[in-house]
């Protein structure tokens, strides 16, 4: 909540001067003792403790401050407010009697001066008392999205915790490739990636990215991208294949043959990458990994 300033209508000094010479009526003279008794209550609130600096910090934000900030509206404020509606009583009567006076001499422009200003106060009132509700219900929704980011972020942290928690055994790290066979490794994009930057150092990742391309097959338009790039022998990628199985799968684009004999490259390769590639991964530690962009 930002401070908000006390209007000057309510002011007793200000007050006594818009009631002239009737200020010492004791419909008046209660009003003004009133005002002073409100504007007291208004000065008594403490306003750094309603005007949640903690928001603007990025440390969560704690049950204390919210009980600070709840105690104070319950207390300070809401004697402000009990107040405001003392003041608009106060008025109605001072309004009454001045409203007599008036009448009764129309031509008296004191009374006439005097009798406007007390029936502005429910006014002026009103305007302070909202500013006042208005601005606790945004420090409300305020505090609302700033305990739910601070959960999420909470269960952020937690959810990362658990998952190093499964990365290790005993305080041991837990290699992500350990127990895992290539068709498992493939089924995660993350492994597939990790495994494939660690191919990248043996300079063997055309195998992995081939497997990974060709896992769920290849339609006929596909194959004659995958040859020009795997199958070809002058393909920037270029697998090490058999001239047999490069021609054969050639040939078959046309026809359809080529999907056997990509099952006969998948195998080979698939062979290569979990006798060599993947086993020396799995032996990787944990900088080795971390070094590849594991996390």
């Amino acid at each position: 909540m930002k401070i908000i300033g006390y209007p000057d209508e309510l002011i007793p000094r200000v007050a006594t001067a818009s009631l002239g010479t009737y200020r010492t009526r004791q419909e008046c003279a209660d009003l003004l003792a009133g005002m002073a008794d409100a504007e007291k209550a208004f000065n008594s609130i403490t306003w750094h403790k309603v005007m949640l600096l903690a928001l603007t910090k990025p440390e969560p934000l704690d049950e204390d401050t919210i009980h600070v900030y709840e105690s104070e509206v319950d207390n300070a404020i809401a004697r402000v407010f009990r107040k405001m509606k003392m003041l608009n009583t106060l008025a109605a009567a001072a309004s009454k009697d001045l409203g007599a006076l008036a009448k009764a001499n129309p031509k008296d422009a004191v009374a006439k001066k005097a009798l406007a200003a007390t029936k502005a106060v429910p006014g002026v009132t009103a305007k302070l008392v909202k500013a006042l509700e208005d601005a606790i219900d945004k420090d409300h929704k305020d505090i609302k999205t700033r305990l739910a980011k601070d959960e999420a972020a909470h269960e952020k942290q937690r959810k990362a915790a658990a998952k190093a928690a499964q990365q290790t055994n005993g305080g041991q790290f837990v290699n992500p490739f350990e127990g895992k066979d290539i068709d498992d490794i493939l089924k995660s994009s993350k492994l597939t990636l990790l495994l494939h930057a660690y191919a990248k150092t043996e300079q063997t990742d055309e195998n992995v990215e081939f497997l990974s391309i060709t896992r769920k097959g290849v339609d006929q338009r596909g194959a004659l991208k995958l040859y020009n790039l795997f199958i070809d022998p002058n393909g920037a990628k270029s697998l090490n294949i058999t001239g047999q199985q490069r021609t054969d799968f050639s040939n078959g684009i046309g026809n359809g043959a080529y999907v056997g004999v990509l099952k006969d490259i998948q195998t080979h390769i698939r062979i290569v990458v979990s006798g060599n590639t993947l086993t020396r991964a799995q032996a990787l530690d944990e900088p080795a990994l971390r070094k590849l962009g594991y996390k």
